[in-house]
């Protein structure tokens, strides 16, 4: 069977991916639209059945988004020095609204990264949510049973979210968790954004884990300019593995790459700012755009060995 081309193939998933993007933000703001001309209805019967017919909606317009959501979904693996403070946190916000639209990011635990921004996120989401359905309820704008449920519903969901953005691999059947993440990429299987791999810190564990992830995962990107011998060692198996065209250099602030990480692909991450600035820059404008396209560029190069026809 002929290879589609490495250029055929980056088009069609661009196109198709922009495409269920700009389907969701339109469901999202005309649900909202109605959802705000509901809650201001004065009959109580009237308000109950727009409200029961606009769950229904949801539902029926969300159907294609999660069907799209079962689809395989790309890994990419996120290598970097341990112990950075705040920046590892700022460019993992960013590097995963980046690699969001095609796959998940998957990267190591360590002191200041313990689950993926997504599903930290999701806490924040749920506690203005909530609150917004306690004063509902207050104003006679739901009732009781309403809240309730709702609540309950959003309890379970942000129980299932926060549990995924980590996988513990401490036990002896780590790698049978590995392979069934690896198997399984939709959104159900992992967090909202990515997902944060929890080693035993007393043995050298993690090794095996960038040795088991290097064949299978669809790209990688490294930190620069701060490398250790172990980030050196982690880059020369995932070179091997995945070639230079499937490796991106995350950088900052203009710091240009070390030599052994010239000619690679760059993504630059924008300075932080306040909460506000750091999710816009994250998932919208110029620099959110690039680096998505960056990322899908390399998700979609060839493998050494490997070449799609032109």
């Amino acid at each position: 069977m002929t290879q589609s081309s490495f250029e055929e193939r980056y088009k069609k998933r661009l196109a198709s991916t922009l495409k269920w993007r700009r389907y969701s933000f339109t469901l999202m703001i005309v649900m909202f639209g109605l959802l705000f001309l509901i809650l201001v209805q004065n009959d109580p019967d009237t308000k109950l059945a727009l409200l029961l017919f606009w769950c229904l909606a949801l539902f029926v317009g969300a159907i294609p988004i999660f069907l799209s959501m079962r689809r395989s979904k790309s890994v990419v693996f996120w290598v970097r020095r341990f112990h950075r403070g705040e920046n590892s946190r700022i460019e993992q916000q960013f590097l995963e609204g980046a690699v969001n639209p095609w796959g998940k990011i998957v990267t190591l635990a360590d002191s200041n990264i313990h689950s993926a921004s997504g599903s930290r996120s999701v806490i924040w989401i749920a506690a203005v949510m909530g609150a917004a359905m306690v004063v509902a309820d207050a104003t006679g704008l739901v009732s009781p049973s309403t809240m309730w449920t709702t609540l309950g519903l959003m309890g379970v969901m942000l129980w299932s979210w926060i549990r995924k953005g980590q996988i513990g691999l401490k036990s002896d059947d780590w790698m049978k968790r590995i392979a069934k993440f690896n198997q399984t990429r939709s959104i159900f299987a992992s967090g909202i954004s990515g997902v944060v791999l929890s080693c035993p810190r007393e043995n050298d564990r993690w090794r095996e884990v960038i040795e088991s992830l290097a064949p299978v995962v669809d790209a990688a990107v490294t930190s620069v300019p701060e490398h250790t011998e172990q980030t050196e060692w982690e880059l020369e198996i995932l070179k091997a593995a995945l070639g230079p065209d499937k490796l991106i250099v995350l950088t900052a602030g203009g710091n240009p790459p070390i030599a052994a990480l010239e000619g690679l692909q760059v993504i630059e991450v924008p300075k932080a700012g306040n909460w506000w600035h750091n999710y816009r820059v994250s998932y919208f404008g110029p620099a959110w755009k690039k680096a998505t396209e960056t990322v899908l560029k390399a998700i979609e190069s060839n493998r050494p060995g490997t070449r799609g026809s032109e």
